[in-house]
């Protein structure tokens, strides 16, 4: 029982196909992609469909992320509040400590929601709002603070540590653009931290007009930043320009985290450094079809059969994110069985074909003999004719 047992768990094995092969990274695009020039120091690119990095330039540099850490306040808060319609009045502590920090234009008293506070921190980057969160969910900044290192342990942000809700620059507020891709994925999967970060206005209850912080340098500066859903900036003199924000072309969504871009003349080149590579992205790239159901991939002979080649044509549809003039220099090379006789059997894998551009390998497919093959058996047959016949004459020999 046991052997008929262990028997059909190998026919298993053997006659399944395996999974295809593909890439885990995008590491084939690093020596080929040639993003444009930008004046942030720092850039991280996501394909959020693949769950890859497209692009990324000093990307595990500790940094100084500024308003950018007003993600981890809004997560925080949004996680220990149960009704964000709830109304609450600011705190007098809130307006401690922001001299030269943005704020969302809220007074001593008023009485908001913790929507309106968790807007007001993300739109303007209103550092009121944001120490606001903090006291009136854990009572204090110090205790609020630690709970944003508790979540930053929790999401594997080893690089990074808080020291205020606000972005304040300080030895100990700091991170990298690859821990707050992780922080930015986890907020993104909050559904009011998404309406909150893809929205660009929103009035309070005591009648406060919120901006997302895009707005006024991208119209005074005569910049379209309609391809930009959702976004979350930042300023320090010592992180410089900071920009995380959301794209979707073509069905593909973007993640673009940059950070110390140069603050000059009141230029916004966080937002254009952003538009220069999310256009030159949508331009250049996109997923390719590398298979199509029937595509023959090889033929190869045939030994003593009907048909005097076999073709070996994919069964699937396989398309992978790449430089859109890439399919026009894709090989296609084959290793295995190099012909075909009555000994291999339908479902026997054949081989595998690497698809590559240039020297770098994209995707492998398993290739398996899929239909069953008639074959003439023309050594067979001789071979039996020819000892029928020495049977034969053996008989007539022994009769004599």
């Amino acid at each position: 029982m046991i052997k008929k047992i262990f028997y059909s768990i190998l026919l298993f094995f053997f006659f399944i196909p395996m999974v295809q092969g593909e890439r885990t990274d995008y590491s084939y695009l690093k020596d080929y992609i040639q993003m444009p020039d930008v004046q942030a120091k720092n850039v991280l690119l996501y394909n959020k469909n693949d769950e890859k990095i497209v692009y990324e330039k000093n990307s595990t540099e500790q940094i100084s992320i500024a308003s950018l850490t007003k993600i981890m306040t809004a997560v925080v808060a949004l996680e220990k509040i149960n009704d964000l319609n709830l109304v609450v009045q600011v705190p007098e502590k809130s307006f401690e400590q922001l001299d030269g920090y943005t704020k969302a234009g809220l007074k001593a008293g008023d009485f908001v929601t913790y929507k309106d506070l968790l807007y007001a921190t993300l739109l303007p980057s209103g550092a009121d709002a944001a120490q606001a969160l903090a006291i009136l969910t854990y009572n204090d900044i110090e205790t609020f603070v630690s709970i944003m290192n508790e979540k930053a342990k929790s999401l594997d942000m080893l690089n990074t540590h808080f020291s205020n809700p606000v972005g304040r620059d300080s030895e100990n507020n700091y991170s990298t653009l690859e821990d707050m891709l992780k922080l930015l994925l986890y907020a993104l999967e909050n559904e009011e931290f998404y309406k909150a970060y893809t929205t660009r206005n929103y009035v309070t209850l005591n009648n406060i007009e919120l901006e997302s912080t895009l707005v006024a340098p991208a119209k005074i500066n005569h910049l379209n930043i309609d391809i930009i859903k959702g976004s979350k900036s930042g300023f320090t003199s010592q992180a410089g320009l900071c920009l995380t924000s959301l794209a979707i072309n073509n069905g593909i969504t973007y993640l673009l985290l940059t950070a110390n871009s140069s603050y000059q003349n009141n230029y916004p080149n966080h937002i254009l450094d952003s538009l220069t590579i999310y256009n030159y992205v949508f331009t250049h790239f996109s997923y390719v079809d590398i298979l199509k159901n029937g595509q023959t991939l090889k033929k190869i002979p045939v030994e003593d059969a009907f048909i005097k080649e076999y073709e070996m044509n994919s069964t699937i549809d396989k398309s992978i994110y790449l430089e859109k003039n890439f399919v026009d220099n894709l090989s296609y090379e084959y290793q295995g069985i190099e012909k075909l006789n009555f000994k291999i059997k339908q479902n026997t894998k054949l081989g595998v074909v690497k698809i590559k551009y240039q020297d770098q390998e994209l995707y492998s497919y398993d290739v398996y003999l899929q239909e069953k093959i008639k074959y003439k058996y023309t050594k067979t047959i001789l071979f039996s004719s020819l000892l029928v016949l020495i049977v034969f004459v053996l008989i007539f020999l022994k009769k004599k």
